[in-house]
């Protein structure tokens, strides 16, 4: 089952525009929000972090490599794009997905439960372009 915040960013990536030929200029979650994203375990293949976002609280900018992830707990996220744009969507625990590398954005938990999902990100793919990085079949 995928995860609807994955599908909505997947549609972010694939509307990157012109800038698609090149790598993305990619800011590390990690290091743009330390309290909401710890390492869990990284070595030369992976790195794999957890997200974890108590209600009302706000991330800062930033990009995702290509990645799987699974939600271990779900919960209600407004998603706001470079552009202004921003969606709502309600992560389903258990929920699993594939992403490509996902554009500029950030995240804010407008529910009443904390939201933990955990990210493993594929190293060999960190500089993959938007459209590069492809779905394992």
């Amino acid at each position: 089952m995928k995860s609807n915040l994955y599908v909505a960013l997947f549609f972010l990536a694939l509307s990157a525009g012109s800038d698609a030929q090149q790598a993305p200029q990619h800011v590390d979650a990690l290091i743009a929000s330390p309290d909401i994203y710890s390492l869990l375990l990284e070595n030369e293949h992976i790195r794999m972090l957890e997200y974890l976002i108590e209600p009302g609280e706000k991330e800062a900018w930033h990009t995702h490599p290509p990645k799987a992830i699974y939600v271990a707990s779900g919960g209600k996220l407004r998603i706001t794009t470079e552009d202004g744009d921003s969606f709502v969507v309600d992560e389903k625990t258990g929920d699993t997905a594939w992403m490509n590398a996902v554009g500029r954005h950030f995240g804010e938990n407008i529910g009443s439960t904390p939201i933990r999902i955990v990210l493993m990100e594929v190293k060999s793919l960190a500089n993959a372009t938007f459209e590069e990085a492809s779905s394992p079949e």
